[in-house]
């Protein structure tokens, strides 16, 4: 363990209190509060950054808990299974052509089966970023800062992802 992790850890010790509150005021749930304070201490293990080089490190944790609860709320809400409003159903419901067969249905499924498993198979950071992306609406800017890594090296992950989904697909199609 270097000299910046002990500060890190020391830092976050001491002020797990103030952050665990500070991000209940978004995340209420107990679990989720402590996930979000986990995932806040796993990236300060990751980023390569001393604390005696920030201005002020209890604000840099402060607004860094504040960030991961807001895109865990951000994710909390953005559940596209979910729908409240009965009008939101019959509006897709006619907006669904109706040349739709039963058999282009269960085709859809497959390949959604497919890609399913392609993404299983992917590495396990590419496919973090690639969720993040593309099921969770992140930027490539606002997962880069949530993993801890370059926005180029998101956008690399992305790349690799979606190459590895249609290499997956086209097998299956041929």
């Amino acid at each position: 363990m270097t000299v910046c992790d002990r500060s890190w850890d020391s830092l976050y010790q001491q002020y797990h209190g103030r952050l665990l509150r500070q991000v209940q005021k978004y995340l209420p749930a107990r679990d989720e509060s402590h996930d979000v304070l986990q995932d806040l201490y796993v990236q300060l293990r990751h980023r390569n950054i001393d604390p005696a080089e920030i201005a002020n490190p209890p604000a840099y944790l402060m607004r860094m808990a504040t960030n991961l609860a807001i895109d865990a709320l951000r994710r909390n809400n953005r559940n596209p299974v979910e729908f409240t409003d009965p009008a939101e159903i019959s509006e897709m419901n006619s907006a669904v052509p109706q040349s739709v067969t039963p058999e282009q249905i269960s085709a859809d499924r497959q390949r959604l089966d497919i890609v399913g498993l392609a993404i299983d198979d992917l590495p396990p950071r590419c496919r973090e970023v690639f969720l993040l992306c593309k099921r969770d609406h992140l930027s490539p800017s606002e997962a880069a800062e949530q993993l801890g890594i370059s926005r180029n090296m998101v956008e690399k992950h992305l790349r690799q992802a979606l190459g590895h989904c249609k290499q997956v697909l086209a097998r299956h199609e041929n």
